[in-house]
């Protein structure tokens, strides 16, 4: 119990600066607090609500159809990390999905910087290297990126670290027993899977790569080594099929699993930007405009790469060192893709880059090289631990006063820290959450799973997550059609925009319109958009203030459904459930009404949000029910 005391307390310290961070949720009100409702920030916190809710109500935790109804969502397929949110469902259920968002986030360097603080201390005697190697990797540009932009998966990272701990372990040390490591490694693939997928392939790619550097570094060690090693990683692989069957299985094969790459060509453009690495300006976050938030992920600081150059040198000697130097190369140049950037503006399809050759690949395919970017970090950290404690056996750095050497560790933990953070916009900006009044109030006492069609309507193409958060903060009552999650498309692939016509397309062409004026409908665009609401099960569709054109899409709704709303709580609200939807309109006066209803749609112009809709509707209400 003293050690695990022992090991809280140092996630205590290290989490210190992630609260400084998020000082302003903190001293805010957590509770109803977020980084941003919006993008993945707003997803994060439905990602994080959700398992919580699916224990008590024994619901899967890893697929559901409380998004994108009947069919669901496989949120392995997702960023969701199920793990996180099992693990602060306790959390949830007392203070609510925001307060465990913000933890998780506030959390993540700290356990990242925990593992790394781990790891070194099986590799150094010094006892002050771990630390400040914990602090360069725990709050490295990649992780603080990630836990700006909400994203937990990304940046939680205290498996990597432990990974290393086992294959030194497996391939140094070999103290442990063969099944030992083979379970231990197991277990460790198995939490990252549940965390991030995507980073445990880029795991094991680095690892593979880190495994074939120290073999050719130390060929007479391979014959010794090999036996022991072959044993452990049989077990690993024994293990790892009973632990991740399951989890794969829903990945590859399960409900709603999808078919082709997540990102398909665009990874491959908003992530590689090669020049990044030596850019040293700040770039702007996409929630904030204007707002810096730090350097490239894959630019550490002129600072820390001039210590970690300095590591090199005066640890040379030391085999650890010259793998952790070559590993932080491979997995760098990895990070850059399959495209060169050598100046903004000046894309080149750069063949020679080592993942442009695998890029194509099953499994692979889905993977954003920028993520290559974590494991060169932890490579870096290593690094700089093993350089710091080589230059404590030096004779002359023990004849320094303790002072004067505390005054020089301070002095390069400034040196590889400060000029990053000083790009961050430390505290980070927040956000309150504001509930539409439809939420705070009838929302809550919707019988419970109806499904809810929500204006602005929420989806991956419409970049619009603000009612999943609306729906995580009631309690995950209701259903939502749609969702700013990734779910198969027909064809393959994810779900965009949607086909022209298609209700998707007419409903994300209303959320985000072109122009800022809504979408020209044809009586059978109408007539898809009153099937999907028929398929999805709808039970009420809730036009609120808080989209763009939100009387515009009132009128598409009451052409759709042929009926006219009640102003309910603030929102335009049509109650499916007391009164179901035909299938399609298909007499020819009802699709002569429906071309009234396109005609109409002008009418409502300048009728103010929370208004009776005008009359120049009531033909094509008429004419709908008719």
């Amino acid at each position: 119990m003293r050690r695990v005391g022992a090991h809280l307390g140092v996630i205590a310290v290290l989490s210190l600066p992630a609260v400084v961070l998020w000082w302003h949720a903190w001293a805010g009100g957590a509770a109803a607090t977020v980084r941003c409702a919006c993008l993945d920030p707003g997803q994060q916190v439905w990602f994080v609500a959700w398992p919580a809710y699916a224990l008590v109500h024994w619901h899967d935790p890893f697929s559901t159809s409380w998004l994108w109804p009947p069919g669901g969502v496989n949120l392995l397929a997702n960023a969701s990390a199920p793990l996180v949110g099992l693990v602060l469902a306790p959390v949830t259920w007392v203070l609510g999905p925001f307060v465990s968002t913000t933890l998780a986030l506030t959390l993540a360097p700290g356990l990242s910087a925990w593992g790394c603080w781990v790891a070194c201390r099986r590799l150094v005697d010094w006892a002050p290297a771990p630390w400040v190697a914990g602090l360069v990797f725990g709050y490295s540009p990649f992780v603080v990126e990630s836990v700006g932009q909400g994203h937990v998966s990304v940046a939680l990272l205290v498996f990597p670290p432990l990974v290393l701990v086992v294959l030194h372990e497996i391939v140094v040390r070999q103290r442990w027993s063969p099944a030992r490591c083979g379970a231990a490694l197991s277990l460790l693939a198995l939490g990252q899977f549940l965390v991030s997928p995507e980073m445990l392939t880029v795991v094991l790619v680095v690892a593979v790569v880190g495994i074939a550097l120290a073999a050719a570094l130390a060929p007479h060690r391979v014959g010794a080594s090999a036996p022991f090693a072959l044993r452990a990683f049989a077990f690993t692989v024994v293990f790892s099929q009973v632990l991740l069957a399951l989890p794969a299985w829903y990945l590859l094969t399960g409900p709603r699993h999808i078919v082709g790459a997540l990102w398909g060509r665009l990874h491959g453009i908003f992530v590689a930007q090669a020049w990044g690495l030596w850019r040293a300006g700040p770039w702007r976050s996409t929630l904030f405009p204007g707002v810096p938030l730090g350097p490239q992920v894959q630019f550490l600081g002129f600072g820390l790469l001039a210590v970690a150059a300095g590591s090199v040198a005066v640890a040379w000697r030391n085999p650890t060192a010259r793998l952790m130097a070559g590993v932080a190369v491979v997995a760098t140049v990895l990070s850059w893709g399959g495209l060169f950037w050598p100046a903004p503006g000046h894309l080149v399809v750069a063949h020679w880059l080592p993942w442009g050759w695998v890029t194509n690949l099953p499994v692979l395919d889905d993977v954003s090289a920028v993520h290559f970017a974590a494991p060169a970090d932890l490579a870096v950290a290593v690094l700089v631990a093993l350089g710091l404690d080589s230059l404590a056996r030096w004779r002359w750095w023990r004849r320094l006063p303790d002072s004067a050497r505390d005054v020089a560790v301070v002095g390069l933990v400034a040196l590889m820290v400060v000029p990053a953070w000083r790009l961050y916009d430390a505290p980070l900006a927040v956000q309150r959450v504001s509930l539409p009044r439809w939420y705070q109030t009838a929302g809550r006492s919707v019988p419970e799973g109806s499904v809810v069609l929500s204006y602005p309507f929420p989806a991956s193409a419409s970049l619009t997550a603000e009612p999943m958060v609306w729906q995580a903060a009631d309690s995950m009552r209701f259903r939502l059609a749609g969702g700013y999650v990734k779910v198969p498309a027909p064809g393959g692939g994810v779900i965009g925009s949607g086909p022209p016509g298609s209700a998707v397309r007419t409903l994300v062409d209303l959320t985000i319109p072109k122009g800022g004026r809504p979408p020209r409908l044809s009586a059978t665009d109408l007539q898809r958009l009153r099937a999907a609401l028929v398929a999805w099960g709808t039970s009420y569709v809730v036009v609120t203030d808080t989209g763009a054109l939100p009387q515009e899409a009132a009128a598409v709704f009451t052409a759709a459904t042929g009926r006219l709303p009640a102003v309910w709580e603030r929102a335009w609200v049509w109650d499916l459930a007391a009164r179901p939807l035909g299938r399609v309109f298909s007499s020819p006066k009802a699709a002569a009404a429906l071309a009234s209803c396109e005609a109409a749609l002008p009418a409502l112009g300048g009728v103010p949000a929370g208004q009776p809709l005008p009359q120049a509707l009531d033909r094509c209400v008429s004419g709908g029910q008719s």
